[in-house]
């Protein structure tokens, strides 16, 4: 099966994201089974948060941009809609997601540790657009949000890395990946002791370890959210 059937990546030079007003009828409608399936995920997994998240809800793309609305949720309403399949097509989980490259040209992936929601995951350090990334223009700072992540998951800060222009969107289901591709100035052993040191000082850090990759060979048999292989594969196609 080839990339294409599986979905699509492309790279395009500019993003827009824009939270509007609009309401997400899915979620009015099934307030209360909403509210139960909560009750009993949240039991299961006291790690989870009931934090405010955006959801994709209409999107225009061409001539190397994307332009989209989000709509403002809650992340227990999310997790309803996830775990249901996803049953509402109104609206697409998009996020961002960082390309962190050592100076030596591997990615640095994580593994996401047991408690959140990719649990087991190996996948590119990233997460919800939350309400911390939109101005007071509703305009979303997408870079900043990816470093934001960069920061919490992996001890790097904005000054370690070097932000390279432009994104690489990848559409797989209802996941639109929007991801940030920054450079470390360290080399791939360098860039993995830092980081492995920073998540070992956190007890209660997301991730558990650290996975370096160079080859699309290197990526073989991880185990990985849809988007993951198909950006890694096009990717390091490119280089």
């Amino acid at each position: 099966m080839n990339i294409q059937s599986r979905g699509a990546v492309e790279r395009i030079e500019r993003c827009r994201l824009v939270v509007g007003a609009r309401r997400w009828t899915y979620a009015e409608e099934h307030r209360a089974e909403i509210d139960a399936h909560w009750a009993r995920r949240a039991a299961e997994n006291p790690r989870f948060f009931n934090g405010r998240i955006h959801l994709l809800a209409e999107e225009r793309s061409g001539a190397g941009s994307l332009e989209g609305e989000l709509l403002v949720t809650d992340f227990k309403s999310y997790l309803y809609w996830r775990d249901a399949g996803f049953a509402d097509r109104s609206v697409r989980d998009a996020f961002g997601s960082a390309l962190i490259r050592s100076a030596d040209g591997h990615v640095l992936l994580g593994r996401q540790r047991d408690g959140n929601i990719n649990a087991g995951l190996v996948y590119l350090p990233g997460g919800f657009i939350d309400g911390r990334d939109v101005g007071p223009d509703g305009l979303v700072d997408l870079a900043g949000s990816v470093l934001r992540e960069v920061a919490e998951e992996t001890g790097l800060a904005a000054d370690d890395v070097t932000v390279q222009p432009g994104y690489w969107v990848t559409r797989t289901g209802h996941l639109v990946s929007i991801a940030v591709e920054v450079v470390s100035r360290h080399s791939s052993s360098e860039l993995a002791g830092r980081v492995e040191s920073y998540i070992a000082s956190d007890p209660n850090s997301e991730l558990t370890g650290i996975v370096m990759v160079r080859r699309k060979a290197d990526i073989e048999g991880l185990p990985m959210p849809p988007f993951a292989p198909l950006l890694l594969e096009a990717l390091l196609n490119s280089s």
